[in-house]
């Protein structure tokens, strides 16, 4: 979670050099933390793609490619129900009303300008990727927590406790249930009277507990089993 990542999928190895060069280049002056994997085929972008569960946040798709094109691939991708972010590359425009149909978050066009792509991997980090925050409240202070680094959320006395990644707790004087309001219900579900749990960390999930990545281990209220078992399913699923 946090890293930003792409597949440049293009047959052409000059040019997929490039756009590897050049999306580095553009990530690292934004200090975005990502990986990129080139591939010079559909075919075997389509192979990672079947073994892994989403291994990538972005595909950059030539077109019109040898076998398999990129067109092909996200048609294919789209029909069963693969919503990964998808930018076009082409070096013709008479492609780009056909290519709106697998709605990609923009179309590139041969020979690839900088400010261009620039302008593209911009928007997808924006709007689908770029980590949110919620901003509580401390006294005078505003405090800005990364929701993506937030582990759960405890209950104790009159106080909540933010338990984050590293080991990190931020201690705060209001109500889980007031903080639970404030979060995205589609990542963040309660499992117990006194526990909050970001789903993106659960590992595993019994009738009596779940674990987290890096071990710790939550009890679920029994009320709350059946509720967390749907939300977690659909977590994983979307």
């Amino acid at each position: 979670m946090g890293i930003y990542r792409l597949a440049i999928c293009e047959d052409d190895d000059s040019i997929r050099k490039e756009l590897c060069s050049l999306c580095h280049e553009i990530l690292i002056d934004k200090e975005i933390e990502h990986e990129i994997q080139d591939f010079s085929s559909a075919i075997d972008l389509e192979k990672k793609l079947i073994a892994e569960s989403h291994p990538f946040d972005l595909l950059l798709l030539d077109i019109q490619m040898e076998g398999m094109t990129g067109m092909e691939l996200a048609r294919t991708l789209r029909k069963r129900g693969d919503r990964v972010s998808v930018i076009f590359v082409s070096g013709c425009e008479d492609y780009l009303v056909e290519g709106y149909e697998v709605q990609p978050v923009h179309f590139l066009l041969k020979p690839i300008r900088s400010d261009a792509l620039e302008n593209a991997l911009r928007v997808d980090w924006e709007l689908n990727h770029k980590p949110k925050s919620i901003l509580l409240r401390v006294g005078s202070k505003n405090v800005s927590i990364l929701l993506n680094q937030i582990c759960y959320i405890e209950s104790y006395n009159h106080d909540i406790i933010v338990h984050l990644e590293k080991n990190e707790e931020k201690t705060f004087s209001f109500s889980l249930s007031r903080l639970e309001n404030q979060l995205p219900s589609d990542q963040f579900c309660r499992c117990h009277n006194s526990y909050l749990v970001n789903l993106a960390y659960v590992e595993e999930i019994t009738r009596s507990s779940l674990t987290l990545r890096g071990g710790s281990k939550i009890p679920i209220g029994r009320t709350y089993y059946k509720t967390l078992q749907q939300a977690f399913i659909q977590y994983m699923n979307k």
